[in-house]
């Protein structure tokens, strides 16, 4: 049985461009310095790989720690966000409802978005390959907001919290996982 502990990273501050699709946005400058600000800290020089999401911001935000750890982020599609591009350009207000949408409304979706029990199922499903390839590795998770609230939401047995959850996730925050267990949140209360 696979014994690794996962860390979730929530990415850094994102820039929004309403010209490109919001899977390619990248970081803001003050993303960039939180993102070298974490690795600088050294809270996660015990990992032993980096994995992240194809989009920028994910891997933006695991640049630093990668570079001081030295080596590289290897990317897995799967624990990409959900897929939000088809829909176009929302702006905030109708951003934040589609997302409050997709995390209560599980089996639908608004704006051509990816319905969110199918993006938990990518998502998880990307852990336990990654799971069942490696043992005893502690292993960074560079992902995103949503499918990472999914994610814990459902090992905590409170998927219906998962917008409730998502709101109080700020740019990297993280948590960790072992066998299966929340054994820190990344929902830091207070």
């Amino acid at each position: 049985m696979p014994s690794n502990t996962f860390y979730f990273l929530r990415h850094a501050e994102t820039e929004i461009d309403r010209e490109v699709p919001v899977s390619y946005w990248r970081l803001t400058k003050e993303g960039r310095r939180a993102a070298y600000e974490l690795a600088d800290a050294g809270m996660f020089d015990d990992v032993d790989m980096i994995v992240t999401s194809e989009e920028s911001k994910a891997i933006e935000t695991a640049e630093p720690i990668a570079k001081r750890l030295g080596t590289q982020p290897m990317c897995v599609a799967e624990l990409g966000e959900i897929h939000r591009d088809s829909g176009g350009f929302l702006d905030k207000k109708d951003f934040d409802k589609a997302i409050h949408f997709s995390l209560t409304n599980l089996d639908n979706s608004k704006h051509e978005w990816e319905k969110g029990r199918d993006a938990l199922e990518r998502f998880e499903g990307a852990i336990e390959r990654i799971d069942s390839e490696y043992e005893h590795k502690n292993i960074l998770i560079v992902a995103h907001g949503c499918v990472v609230n999914l994610y814990f939401a459902h090992l905590l047995g409170r998927l219906h919290e998962a917008h409730a959850r998502m709101v109080k996730t700020r740019f990297c925050d993280w948590g960790v996982v072992q066998n299966g267990e929340v054994i820190e949140d990344i929902v830091k209360e207070g």
